[in-house]
C-alpha cells in the first residue's frame, strides 16, 4: 500500500507526465525509456516517484506484465492535459517571437466593404502566419459597442470614435445614394419631397444616428423597416418594398443599368460617410497588414 500524502505537499513535473504517457503508449518501462531517450532506471524512478507524491497506487504490477490500475488511467488523463497545455504554451511563445499577433479582432461597419479584412485572411494564411482573425460587422454607434467589448484590435467606424488613447486614420470618404427602385412611385416623380417620403417605406439597417447628418433625418416616418445588413436592404429595395440610402460600392451596376434610381430630393440624394480606422495598442505585421489594405480599398 503506497502512503498517502497531503495534496499541499504534491508536485507532479512535467517529467513524470512525460514518463507516463510514454509507458502507458508503449506497455512498457523499456519501450518507455527508448522513446524518452532516458535509461530505464531513470523512468522507473520517475514514476515510483510519482506513486509516492500522488499517494495512489498507479502501477498493478502482480502480472506477467505492469499495468496501469484506475488511479493511474485517471492520474494519466491529467497527466496528458498538463502535456497538451506545455505544448500550447510554447506554441504561443514561438507564436510571440515570430512577432505575429496570436489574435486579429476587427470590427467593421456594414457600409463599408469587408473585402479587404477577408483578403487579410487569404494573405496571413498564404504567408503561413499564426495570426488568428475574427471579423465581427455592426451598425453605427454598436460598432464601438463592440471594439469595447470585445476588446478588438481595430475597427472601421462612420461615427467619431470616443474612446481615449486609440490611434485614429481618417480614410477618403464613402458615398451613399438615396434609391429606389425604378419602378417605385417615387423614382417616376421629377421632384421628391420630404412629405412625399414620409408616406412610404423607409428601409434602414439598424435605424439612423443624427451626428450622419443625413438629409432624411428629420422625417417621421409612418412605416420603417429595419434590416439587419446593406445587402438585405438592397434586396428589399429592388423588390420595390420602399426607399433607402445604399453606399455606391455595392450599386454601381444598378445604377448604371437604370435598376436602381436616385430619388430628386430637394435636400440632396447623395451623402459622404466619413469613416475612421482607429487601432488599440502597438500595431504588429498583421495589423499592418489589415491598414494597408483597408486604405487602399477606401482610395478606390
Amino acid at each position: 500500500m503506497v502512503q498517502r500524502v497531503h495534496t499541499a505537499s504534491m508536485h507532479v513535473t512535467l517529467d513524470q507526465a512525460r514518463a507516463l504517457d510514454a509507458f502507458a503508449r508503449t506497455g512498457t518501462y523499456q519501450g518507455a525509456a527508448k522513446e524518452l531517450h532516458k535509461v530505464h532506471t531513470a523512468v522507473l524512478y520517475s514514476l515510483k516517484q510519482l506513486e509516492t507524491q500522488t499517494g495512489l497506487t498507479l502501477f498493478d504490477r502482480s502480472g506477467y506484465r505492469t499495468r496501469l490500475t484506475a488511479a493511474g488511467s485517471q492520474v494519466l488523463e491529467k497527466a496528458r492535459a498538463l502535456l497538451e497545455a506545455e505544448r500550447a504554451l510554447m506554441a504561443t511563445c514561438e507564436e510571440l517571437q515570430s512577432g505575429w499577433e496570436p489574435v486579429l479582432r476587427v470590427v467593421v461597419d456594414a457600409i463599408f466593404p469587408v473585402t479587404p479584412v477577408l483578403e487579410v485572411v487569404r494573405r496571413l494564411k498564404a504567408k503561413r502566419a499564426p495570426t488568428r482573425v475574427f471579423v465581427s460587422v455592426d451598425s453605427l454607434s454598436a460598432v464601438e459597442e463592440r471594439f469595447t467589448a470585445e476588446q478588438a484590435t481595430a475597427m472601421v467606424t462612420v461615427l467619431p470614435p470616443t474612446l481615449p488613447g486609440l490611434t485614429t486614420r481618417t480614410l477618403p470618404r464613402l458615398k451613399a445614394r438615396l434609391v429606389a427602385h425604378k419602378s417605385h412611385p417615387l423614382a417616376k416623380r421629377q421632384k421628391v419631397s420630404t412629405e412625399d417620403l414620409a408616406g412610404e417605406v423607409l428601409l434602414t439597417v439598424r435605424g439612423s444616428d443624427v451626428r450622419l447628418q443625413l438629409a432624411t433625418r428629420a422625417l417621421d416616418q409612418q412605416s420603417t423597416v429595419h434590416l439587419p445588413d446593406f445587402h438585405s436592404k438592397k434586396a428589399a429595395i429592388l423588390a420595390g418594398l420602399g426607399f433607402g440610402w445604399l453606399p455606391e460600392w455595392l450599386i454601381a451596376d444598378e445604377v448604371t443599368r437604370g435598376t436602381l434610381v436616385a430619388l430628386p430630393l430637394k435636400e440632396g440624394a447623395s451623402h459622404a460617410f466619413s469613416p475612421t480606422l482607429a487601432l488599440r495598442g502597438t500595431p504588429g505585421p498583421a495589423t499592418k497588414e489589415l491598414v494597408d489594405l483597408v486604405t487602399a480599398e477606401a482610395s478606390a
